[in-house]
């Protein structure tokens, strides 16, 4: 008994390291050429890349369309059983490669009848290569087979190149142009790696699936989708209104402040997709409420360190040229407490239990609540990034209020010693 726990916990500690050093290198290895951009292209440039950046994010929702939630799920249940593993990977990437060509006729219309987007046209479309590794990275198939090691490998490889040939290509401010290339050559080329590692390593056979099996998995994702574009709007919606109101010196900064933010949940993120599988399998509602109070430590210990370290942080990774993220990235702080409350009550706990629904609906009330702070900001004129900041913390502290309503409701977290939390 003591032995197939101590396998359970190795596993699952197993992938959170793996998840955790791919997501770090992936935010940190950028990080660690960003000084080096901001000063080479320029504030403006590189709000420009980041708008653009921001709203091939949309797209890559859509590609995704939930995918990378509902089909962890379907992957760890049929683990075992290789003819129906063929079925949810055919359907998936059959689904994803149909979206990607519809998001790329879209995003052509928009070049078409914007402005904005014509005049950068070029740069659009190359940050929309990074859609094409949406396709052909399958985390979503490793981590529901608990398997991270070599994916985490082929990763860091990718942001390794990306990251020095940031250094030997970008040396003039109008090679600005060639960061969502490089970025987006890397991910490409990660992605046929372990798309082969797919096929070859884990035997993977790919068929054309049936019209009623492409309609089950696509059914099946659009709550996760729908909660996913809420979540892109929340988080890009900011740098959107930045670029249309204000100049991209703002976008860069708010960026910035955002990014650490983030970053500063990438432990949390990686806990909760190692434990996403585990939770799903064996529904052990005291590994749970364990984890829940780790969360919470580990969350309190994150929001000092971001708050007090914000201004030697933003001077280093901004090489100076960005110190009005510092307090953007205090404001921050609300976001990141919040973000380890709802990271953990969603996927790895209402969805592991059957309860999608409060899961989908929680993202989509914070979306609501953002746009009416939105809405109220732009009618008394009073936009700015750190009120952005502000809307952002309050839409996502209203995700964590409803999730742990229902996780206390269906005594999925209980709060012991006679507190209750409603």
């Amino acid at each position: 008994m003591l032995l197939e726990k101590g396998k359970k916990y190795k596993v699952i500690l197993s992938n959170t390291a793996y998840l955790s050093v791919l997501e770090i290198l992936k935010m940190v290895m950028p990080f660690v050429a960003l000084p080096y951009l901001i000063q080479t292209v320029g504030t403006e440039n590189y709000g420009i890349v980041v708008f653009a950046q921001t709203v091939i994010s949309y797209f890559i929702v859509l590609v995704n369309f939930g995918l990378d939630v509902s089909a962890v799920k379907d992957v760890s249940v049929a683990r075992n059983d290789l003819p129906k593993l063929n079925e949810v990977v055919s359907s998936v990437l059959l689904i994803k490669t149909i979206l990607f060509l519809i998001s790329f006729v879209i995003l052509g219309g928009m070049v078409l009848f914007i402005d904005k987007f014509r005049i950068h046209c070029l740069l659009f479309f190359l940050s929309f290569l990074s859609c094409l590794s949406e396709i052909l990275f399958p985390v979503w198939f490793y981590q529901g087979i608990e398997k991270m090691k070599y994916i985490t490998l082929i990763r860091f490889i990718s942001i390794f190149i990306y990251t020095v040939s940031v250094f030997l290509f970008i040396r003039h401010a109008d090679d600005y142009i060639l960061i969502p290339l490089l970025q987006s050559v890397g991910w490409i080329i990660s992605g046929i790696v372990s798309f082969l590692m797919l096929l070859k390593a884990e035997n993977i056979s790919l068929f054309v699936p049936s019209y009623s099996l492409v309609k089950k998995y696509f059914v099946d994702s659009i709550p996760f989708f729908f909660s996913r574009v809420s979540v892109v709007i929340n988080s890009g919606m900011a740098k959107i209104i930045c670029g249309i109101f204000f100049s991209m010196h703002e976008v860069a900064a708010f960026d910035l402040a955002q990014k650490i933010a983030t970053t500063a949940l990438v432990p949390l993120q990686m806990l909760n997709q190692a434990v996403f599988p585990h939770i799903a399998k064996t529904k052990d509602v005291n590994f749970v409420n364990k984890c829940f109070r780790m969360m919470m430590f580990a969350t309190l210990g994150i929001i000092v360190c971001v708050y007090v370290l914000a201004p030697l942080g933003v001077k280093i990774l901004s090489g100076g040229e960005l110190m009005d993220s510092v307090s953007v990235l205090r404001i921050l702080c609300l976001f990141i407490f919040s973000g380890g409350i709802t990271l953990y009550t969603g996927s790895p706990v209402l969805v592991s239990f059957g309860f999608s629904k409060p899961f989908n609906r929680s993202v989509l009330l914070s979306t609501v609540i953002l746009m009416l702070i939105y809405g109220i900001l732009y009618l008394t004129n009073n936009f700015s990034i750190g009120r952005f900041a502000l809307a952002l913390g309050l839409a996502e502290f209203a995700i964590a209020v409803y999730r742990l309503y229902y996780c206390t409701h269906y005594k999925l977290i209980q709060f012991h010693g006679g507190f209750k939390l409603f």
